[in-house]
């Protein structure tokens, strides 16, 4: 069974058909003068994940790159500006935890939100935000924009 077949019962991120990947309503105008061009970089093993959440993404105004291998998440970010890392927290080569820690260091202003269908001791010693899955694409899109907007406690002064 695919990531995309075990979420597709509740309607969650993995579930929601790519046609109905629309803006909502007020979705992109709720934030005026924000540009909406931040670039988010989405790291997971599961590729249905992955696609899905760039689309989601992608259609609610958002540059989204995807990777399911972590050592290229962290050259992606020396190649160009990650305004947020959206991490799996478990995956196979590198805990998304590890992986955070990596991208900042070659790019500290970039933010970070943790996903996981688990919750684990690495997730609370963090101190990132973090977003249980399955999540809907609405949980989506408010995650995101409140970790954008939030202040980075990891960036440096500029």
């Amino acid at each position: 069974m695919s990531g995309f077949d075990r979420y597709a019962h509740t309607r969650t991120i993995a579930g929601v058909p790519q046609a109905s990947l629309k803006p909502h309503p007020g979705s992109v105008t709720e934030f005026p003068g924000r540009a909406m061009a931040e670039t988010i970089l989405i790291v997971d093993d599961d590729e249905d994940i992955r696609v899905v959440a760039r689309e989601a993404l992608v259609a609610q105004g958002y540059s989204a790159l995807e990777t399911g291998d972590p050592q290229e998440a962290i050259h992606m970010a020396t190649q160009q500006r990650i305004d947020l890392l959206l991490t799996d927290v478990i995956m196979p080569i590198m805990k998304g935890t590890e992986l955070a820690d990596g991208i900042q260091a070659v790019s500290p202003s970039t933010k970070v939100l943790l996903m996981s269908g688990y919750q684990t001791s690495a997730i609370a010693g963090s101190g990132r935000p973090f977003m249980a899955k399955p999540f809907s694409i609405d949980e989506l899109a408010r995650r995101v924009r409140e970790t954008l907007d939030r202040p980075s406690s990891f960036a440096r002064p500029t």
